[in-house]
């Protein structure tokens, strides 16, 4: 088992560098070495076993511990320390702080949000209300703190003098659109949340928590989760808490036309007998309805990419290169039409539009 959380760490070495954090690449690279380390991590989720410790790390500092490893993380000081100086401090702090770790590492999923990722959202969405008329109602799969539900509270710019969004945005999105997307702000009926463990944006808790989940470099894109959450406390969102494929059924039935359902960077984690659960509810519940679905998730490449089965050391910025796929499914009548939209890059900054 230990073998396999080291590849992950090696792999995260490679991924982390190449979004943005040094701090992670460097405890990634030196923690593949270390069984304490590897021993530790492997309490995490699988498949996110490096940044699930690194994340809940960063929750104790963020939190006040005092210790001189907060000198390392750009969220804690305005001048940093070099990263690759901080495994000494990082190793001693996992062990001193074994106890609580292992309690997060339990109790505590990922969650990983940027509010960035709905630039990949609104072109979607705009495809399907086109389709499906309007207010659309939204049913979120792992809402986490339900930023992708309020997405229509943000604004928005992929092309020169074109802005999206409402005048009193607390920020613009900016992202780059390649291809023929038409892009406006439909309007959105209600909004529901579905998760294993919700995000209560109102508590100072869950609160840390997602801005934990924020590489520690991206500070600009916590400042922007932060606003977001402050939005998301204040909108009307009905939240579920527990497996979605228990849910379901029940909220769709209780939500009107227009309806659709989208997921991000969720089923990525989930087993095939899962997925193929979903399609059949929302097949089933077709039979006398139209649903519409969005799926945005990451393909097959950033999963090689990901484990380390691609490599390819000429490449600069492997994070530039389409690595996600968004796309949409009609199900009528017991049958899904399924279609992949559009690609976009493992920052959901830029969308090459298909359709």
């Amino acid at each position: 088992m230990l073998e396999r959380i080291a590849a992950a760490f090696r792999a995260g070495e490679r991924i982390y560098a190449q979004q943005g954090s040094p701090l992670y690449a460097a405890l990634a690279k030196a923690g593949a070495d270390d069984p304490d380390i590897l021993a530790l991590a492997s309490k995490g989720l699988a498949g996110a076993t490096p940044v699930h410790l690194f994340t809940s790390v960063h929750y104790l500092l963020l939190g006040g511990i005092a210790d001189p490893l907060a000198r390392f993380f750009p969220t804690l000081t305005a001048d940093a320390a070099p990263p690759g100086q901080a495994w000494p401090d990082f190793h001693r702090f996992c062990l001193k702080h074994r106890s609580e770790l292992e309690r997060l590492l339990r109790t505590r999923p990922v969650q990983m949000t940027y509010v960035e990722r709905c630039r990949t959202l609104l072109p979607a969405i705009c495809h399907v209300a086109e389709q499906s008329g309007e207010p659309l109602n939204l049913i979120e799969i792992g809402c986490s703190a339900g930023v992708l539900l309020a997405f229509d509270k943000f604004a928005y710019q992929y092309r020169d003098g074109e802005r999206i969004g409402p005048e009193n945005a607390p920020f613009i999105l900016n992202g780059r659109m390649h291809g023929d997307a038409r892009l406006r702000m439909p309007r959105i009926g209600t909004r529901c949340g579905i998760d294993l463990n919700v995000i209560d944006p109102r508590s100072p808790e869950d609160r840390r928590w997602m801005l934990a989940t924020c590489f520690p470099e991206l500070r600009d894109e916590q400042q922007h989760l932060a606003g977001a959450m402050d939005i998301v406390a204040e909108s009307d969102i009905r939240w579920l808490e527990g497996d979605a494929l228990i849910h379901l059924p029940q909220v769709l039935a209780a939500t009107p036309d227009p309806v659709c359902v989208y997921h991000s960077a969720c089923l990525f984690y989930w087993p095939v007998e899962a997925k193929a659960a979903l399609d059949a509810q929302l097949r089933a519940a077709s039979l006398t309805r139209t649903i519409y679905r969005i799926g945005i998730e990451p393909s097959e490449r950033f999963d090689e990419w990901q484990t380390g089965a691609l490599r390819s050391p000429s490449d600069a910025d492997e994070t530039a290169k389409p690595s996600g796929e968004i796309n949409v499914a009609c199900y009528r009548g017991g049958n899904a039409e399924s279609k992949r939209v559009a690609l976009s890059d493992a920052k959901f900054g830029t969308v090459w539009w298909l359709d």
